[in-house]
């Protein structure tokens, strides 16, 4: 699996931040999936563990987490921050050869289907892990929901950078809206379906990440011909956004988190 935004403790410090930004709309969405203690849940595309870490705290200590990647840079950092807690333990895997010891009670997922060649396949690969009557949920990004409110010119320039390095890259936007036809080729029945996202004012963190995703992207910005680093300002590009959508006074909208979930 290629990860877009590379591989560097920037990146991994971008994805500990966005997880703060969006715990409580994931941990919602996992809610209505039914993830509940007692649950022994798969993690997949674990990252730094912010995922883990929030199921941890949803199954309680009746629970169980096991938490894979790829990376084992970033597995470090997950173990380090899950020091303490006996119910999440994380090991290194490339999706979708997983192999476990028994069936767990749910594999869930949060921004991974888009990197993935064959998000379908993958899934379908994942579900045998998951015991008859247990939950496949995953949850993904509507970037094109991401706006600032009124617009300005460089949240404006700052969002296209984003999308369209991405789909120069092969990677689409909004895989968000994808999570329905996933599940239905991966031959589940139609999904249930709900999704959340935050939104704040120019000094909100919302900001910080729309930022801070810009810069990690400025490699696939670049070859994409969309803008060159000095462009992008990545030193002071954060403070220009945030003093621009200060002056009109408005509100910047994070992507939409759409997820899906269905019964094994």
């Amino acid at each position: 699996m290629d990860y877009a935004m590379g591989r560097n403790d920037r990146e991994t410090e971008r994805l500990m931040l966005q997880a703060e930004l969006y715990r409580p709309h994931s941990r919602h969405l996992f809610t209505l999936a039914g993830i509940s203690p007692g649950m022994r849940v798969l993690d997949v595309g674990c990252g730094a563990g912010d995922i883990s870490l929030l199921i941890a705290d949803l199954v309680g200590p009746t629970g169980s987490v096991l938490g894979i990647d790829a990376d084992p840079a970033v597995l470090a950092v997950a173990r380090s921050r899950a020091q303490g807690l006996p119910n999440v333990e994380f090991r290194q895997a490339v999706l979708p050869s997983v192999e476990l010891a028994g069936p767990v009670d749910a594999v869930v997922g949060r921004l991974i289907l888009m990197h993935l060649a064959d998000p379908a396949g993958t899934v379908r690969e994942l579900a045998r892990h998951v015991r008859p009557g247990g939950v496949v949920t995953f949850q993904d990004f509507e970037l094109d929901t991401c706006r600032a409110a009124p617009p300005t010119a460089l949240a404006t320039r700052c969002l296209d950078w984003i999308r369209g390095s991405m789909r120069a890259g092969g990677i689409t936007p909004n895989p968000g809206e994808d999570l329905y036809r996933i599940f239905r080729d991966a031959g589940f029945p139609s999904p249930d379906l709900s999704s959340s996202r935050p939104a704040g004012n120019a000094d909100s963190v919302n900001v910080v990440h729309a930022a801070a995703t810009a810069v990690s992207l400025i490699p696939m910005i670049e070859k994409a011909g969309l803008a060159t680093v000095e462009e992008v300002g990545p030193e002071t590009l954060y403070s220009r956004l945030r003093d621009e959508i200060a002056e009109v006074d408005g509100v910047f909208y994070s992507p939409e988190l759409i997820a899906a979930w269905t019964t094994v």
